[in-house]
């Protein structure tokens, strides 16, 4: 503080009075943006402004910076960018930003245009208090993903890439005790960027339908892995379904585009910048919600025209471009199916993709096939492994109904997935056309009721295969059936599917042979009493009376396994 002697007052220059009025004014443009005052964790806060900027692109976002810089409470800094949600009524531009913080305490913000500070200040958030977890990030343990909040996530659910009413689906999914799907933007649905936009234009009405879609998530408590695009924008030859669109595609120089080729459009570099551009607006307007599990970049990438190396290198490319770019950090993949994975090997190893997504189909017995496939792949990857699509028949859902009426494959498939080392189960396709019409939802009722009895909030998780035991009638003989184990903690879970229970062989006629009582071998169990509760994979209810067994100091079980037909499931809990 400056005193001045008696009788004295303080003279100002000019250029002080209009510093000072500056600064007045400065600080008063707070209320140029209409937002909250106080936040809670996980939960979105809108930040809003209507202002007629004068951009050549309001949907560029890339070359014009309307920003939010937030210093968090552990000083962390994030840049957030307003999106352009398009005309009021008045014709003004109407702009948003959307910031769901992951930590409690005082946030300092500040607002800024072309890097020009209009206004700063400053918002508490309250912890959550276990009201939500937030987003999904990746775990240290391949078999789950976890919460912002550390509680450990697994996933049970389908895809619904399209839909006329989420809403539907979605309770059908909670009901079943499902929460993740997989959602395609693409040409007819959810268009965003293409013939009627031109590039660098979005499509507000279908981003405006994708908010009310991710509102209906969170109602549900649906994680939704979303597709930014889908193969046939570029396809390599024609595809089964005629899926190519490259000949109607913005991207084609014929159409005004920049490219020549469909191949041109993973190495030209006008297209990459356009594709920066997209993904930008994307994640700055909808990745604020906790219930994008993941940003995946094309549906079947590597059925695309374009070399091996020029798809590794894009994907890699604009994987680390939207790290840098995503303040809630939302998980990245893409997809592949395995007729072409070289064309994503080099991506999928690259840190920058979080998690790698295969698609497959026709599988004579999908239980094993599901098991293997997740191991080896993780041998390789040392990541995380999802199969985004699977199914006995790709070529159509009445192909599927025709082949396998008993749905033998449908079942196989999420149980195995269930007993592998990954964070979400396959994922079925054909969910309005097959799923939906023969009302298969109590096949995920099903596995969803034994799944709520397992506890993975645990640091020890372990997905094994184990040698199957010896009939009791026949101690000479083991007992023809897949096992396969979880050990959760102190607690176990195993899954006996008979080897002649496969969609191949019911499908001719081939119904199978029971298996007579066995016992089964249950090694590195924690020594103590467990209790043993038995349950039907096919009826989704446990049955008979829970008993309990000693497990000596070995730490081995020697387990009687009742006799069944098709497949059947335990739990064993020790008792603390």
């Amino acid at each position: 503080m400056t005193y001045l002697p008696k009788g004295h007052t303080m003279k100002v220059p000019i250029y002080m009075l209009f510093l000072l009025l500056g600064l007045y004014a400065h600080l008063g443009a707070t209320d140029l943006i209409d937002r909250p005052t106080k936040g809670r964790q996980y939960e979105t806060l809108r930040f809003r402004f209507v202002e007629n900027l004068k951009f050549e692109n309001p949907c560029d976002l890339e070359t014009n910076h309307v920003e939010l810089l937030i210093q968090q409470p552990d000083f962390s800094r994030r840049v957030l960018s307003f999106f352009y949600d398009g005309p009021s009524k008045d014709g003004a531009e109407q702009w948003e930003a959307r910031f769901t913080p992951k930590q409690a305490g005082l946030h300092r913000l500040t607002f800024r245009v072309n890097g020009k500070v209009q206004s700063q200040f400053e918002l508490p958030v309250e912890p959550n208090k276990g009201r939500k977890q937030g987003g999904l990030r990746v775990s240290e343990r391949l078999g789950v993903f976890e919460y912002e909040s550390g509680e450990a996530f697994r996933g049970i659910g389908l895809n619904v890439c399209w839909a006329q009413d989420y809403e539907y689906y979605f309770k059908k999914m909670q009901a079943a005790g499902m929460n993740v799907t997989r959602i395609w933007m693409c040409p007819w649905h959810l268009s965003f960027e293409w013939q009627e936009t031109g590039l660098g234009r979005y499509n507000l009405a279908s981003a405006r339908r994708l908010d009310t879609i991710l509102q209906l998530a969170d109602k549900y408590g649906i994680f939704v892995i979303l597709c930014l695009d889908y193969h046939g924008v570029a396809r390599k030859g024609m595809g089964y379904f005629r899926e190519n669109r490259w000949p109607v595609s913005p991207y084609n120089k014929t159409n005004g585009g920049p490219c020549a080729e469909a191949s041109e459009l993973f190495t030209n570099a006008v297209a990459k910048e356009f594709f920066k551009k997209k993904y930008k607006y994307i994640v700055s307007r909808f990745g604020h919600s906790s219930r994008i599990a993941a940003w995946e970049f094309y549906n079947e990438t590597d059925l695309m025209a374009g070399n091996s190396i020029a798809e590794n290198r894009w994907h890699i490319e604009m994987a680390e471009y939207v790290h840098s770019i995503d303040v809630h950090k939302r998980l990245v993949t893409t997809s592949s199916t395995r007729s072409f994975p070289e064309k994503v090997v080099d991506a999928f190893k690259s840190p920058a993709m979080d998690f790698v997504m295969f698609h497959e189909y026709n599988k004579l017995d999908m239980a094993p096939y599901v098991i293997d496939l997740h191991e080896a792949t993780i041998e390789y990857y040392q990541k995380p492994v999802v199969l985004g699509e699977f199914g006995v028949e790709y070529r159509g859902a009445d192909r599927t109904m025709k082949i396998d009426s008993q749905h033998v494959g449908l079942h196989n498939g999420i149980w195995a997935g269930w007993f592998s080392e990954t964070p979400v189960i396959p994922l079925s396709w054909w969910w309005d056309n097959y799923i939906d019409p023969h009302n298969l939802w109590h096949e995920y009722a099903n596995l969803s009721r034994f799944a709520a009895s397992m506890d993975f909030n645990v640091k020890h998780l372990a997905f094994k295969t184990l040698p199957a035991g010896y009939l009791q009638t026949n101690p000479q003989h083991q007992a023809l059936c897949v096992v396969r184990c979880i050990y959760s903690g102190e607690d176990c879970a195993l899954w006996f599917k008979n080897e002649e229970y496969q969609w191949s062989l019911v499908s001719e006629g081939k119904e199978p042979k029971e298996i007579g009582a066995f016992t089964q071998v249950v090694p590195d169990l924690v020594p103590g009493r467990y209790s043993v509760a038995w349950y039907d994979p096919q009826t989704g209810k446990f049955f008979g009376k829970t008993t309990e067994v000693e497990v000596k100091e070995d730490g081995v079980l020697s387990l009687l396994v009742p006799s069944f037909s098709k497949d059947l499931s335990c739990l064993l809990t020790r008792q603390r």
